[in-house]
C-alpha cells in the first residue's frame, strides 16, 4: 500500500470516528442505535463538507453508519458481507490500488474526440468503465479503431455485456487489462479520464513509447509542468475541458 492510499484511508478512518464519538455525547448507541447512526451520519458527513471532499464522499461518510447498523439490525448471513465486499472491490478496485475512482466521460466528450482525432486513428482508451464512451465514439467515428482497457472486473463485464448488445462492433475491442502493461507504440492517440494521481506516469510512459506524432487526450486532469498543445472546452462543472498533447518527437 502506498503512503497516499494510507494517508487517504486514515483520513476517512479519524473522520468517522470523530463523527461517532460526536453522536455518542448525544445518544447513547446501545439504547437508540438507528437514532445514534443517522446521528452520525449527519456529522460525518459534515465533516466530510467542511475538510472540502467530494460530494460523492459527503454521501458516502453519512450514509456509511446507518447502513452498517441497518444491516446488522438485518441479521444477514456471514456470506452477504463477503459478498459485498467482493462487489464493492470488483467496481471499485482502481480506487483502492490506483486512485483511479469510477468516472464515466460525458457526451460532450464523445464531440470534442470526434473532432480532434485524424481519419483512421488507432485509439485507446485508458479505463473505458462500462465502455459507453468508446461504442459512442465508434458509432460516430466508423473509421476509428477503439481498444477499450478496464482493469475492475465488475465494470469489464458490463462492458463487456454493453459491446455485446450493440452488436459486437468490429472497430471496438474491449479488454481486461492494465493500461500499465500495453504498449502504447501500437496506437495513434490515447483518451484517459482518470485522476490527478497517475498523469505524471502516464506522461512518462506516453513520452517512451508512443510514436511520433501521436496524441494524448486527458479529461479535465493536467500533467503537472507539461503545458498540452491546445484544450477544447467541455462546458462541465466537473468536466471542464479536453487537454490535448503531441508527443515531443512528432510535427504538427
Amino acid at each position: 500500500m502506498s503512503r497516499a492510499v494510507f494517508v487517504a484511508l486514515l483520513r476517512h478512518g479519524l473522520l468517522q470516528l470523530a463523527a461517532a464519538l460526536g453522536a455518542w455525547f448525544l445518544i447513547a448507541p446501545a439504547l437508540q442505535p438507528l437514532a445514534w447512526s443517522v446521528l452520525q451520519g449527519l456529522l460525518a458527513a459534515a465533516l466530510a463538507a467542511l475538510l472540502r471532499l467530494r460530494r460523492g464522499s459527503w454521501l458516502a461518510h453519512g450514509l456509511f453508519a446507518p447502513a452498517v447498523v441497518y444491516c446488522y439490525q438485518l441479521a444477514l448471513p456471514a456470506w452477504a458481507y463477503l459478498l459485498a465486499l467482493l462487489l464493492t472491490f470488483a467496481i471499485g478496485r482502481n480506487a483502492w490500488l490506483e486512485r483511479v475512482p469510477f468516472y464515466r466521460s460525458s457526451p460532450r466528450v464523445v464531440e470534442r474526440l470526434a473532432e480532434a482525432l485524424p481519419e483512421q486513428a488507432r485509439l485507446l482508451e485508458a479505463g473505458c468503465g462500462d465502455a459507453k464512451l468508446a461504442l459512442q465514439l465508434a458509432e460516430r467515428r466508423p473509421d476509428l479503431q477503439i481498444a477499450a482497457l478496464e482493469t475492475a472486473w465488475a465494470a469489464w463485464a458490463l462492458a463487456w455485456l454493453r459491446w455485446c448488445l450493440a452488436g459486437r462492433p468490429a472497430n471496438v475491442r474491449i479488454a481486461c487489462r492494465s493500461l500499465w502493461l500495453e504498449p502504447l507504440s501500437e496506437y495513434d492517440a490515447v483518451y484517459a479520464f482518470l485522476s490527478p494521481q497517475p498523469m505524471p506516469r502516464l506522461w512518462r510512459k506516453f513520452v517512451t513509447e508512443g510514436q511520433p506524432g501521436s496524441l494524448l487526450l486527458s479529461n479535465t486532469f493536467t500533467v503537472p509542468g507539461v503545458e498540452p498543445e491546445r484544450s477544447l472546452a467541455l462546458g462541465g462543472p466537473l468536466q471542464k475541458q479536453l487537454l490535448i498533447w503531441r508527443h515531443p518527437h512528432g510535427t504538427r
